[in-house]
Order: structure tokens, then C-alpha cells, then sequence
């Protein structure tokens, strides 16, 4: 290993596997809506990364609409919550 910064993860069945070649930015908790809906809890843990950096290694996930602004990623045999991402592109100055 050439020491560069690395993750992976995957869903509960292992249908769906992940890596990500870099660092996680961002780390929070979001309370809103969409996320307690999504993660079946009050709050969802998230940490952003580069789509560049991001590459499915098994399978693929699913995708759902959960607002205008996000579609987020999921196992389809499982349910287990993936990854998020905007479904319309960020604005820019």
C-alpha cells in the first residue's frame, strides 16, 4: 500500500460493495426529513467525498428521489442505505 488515504463499505448482504481513493470531507449528523426517513433513525451520520474518488466494486445500487434535490443510493435485496447525491447540478458563482 503507497500510504494514500483509502474506504470501503458496502450494504448488509454484500451485494453492494464501495471504495473511495481519498479523504472523507464534511462529517456531520443531519436531522432533516429526508435523512430519518432514509436511515429509520432521528438523524443520519454522512461524510462527503469527491464523485471522482467514488467507485462501485460489486453490484449496483438503486436509486430514489427522496426530494427535488437528492437521489440517494440503496440495496435493493437488503435496503441498507448507500450513498446520496444531488440530482440537479450545484450552482455555480
Amino acid at each position: 500500500m503507497n500510504g494514500a488515504e483509502s474506504h470501503s463499505g458496502g450494504c448488509q448482504c454484500g451485494a453492494v460493495r464501495y471504495r473511495i481513493a481519498g479523504k472523507l470531507g464534511y462529517p456531520h449528523l443531519c436531522h432533516c426529513r429526508m435523512c430519518q426517513k432514509a436511515g429509520g433513525n432521528f438523524f443520519m451520520a454522512l461524510a462527503g467525498t469527491r464523485e471522482e474518488t467514488f467507485e462501485i466494486t460489486r453490484g449496483a445500487p438503486r436509486w430514489f428521489s427522496s426530494s427535488d434535490p437528492c437521489r440517494r443510493g440503496f440495496c435493493e435485496r437488503c435496503g441498507t442505505p448507500l450513498s446520496s447525491r444531488p440530482s440537479i447540478p450545484p450552482m455555480s458563482a
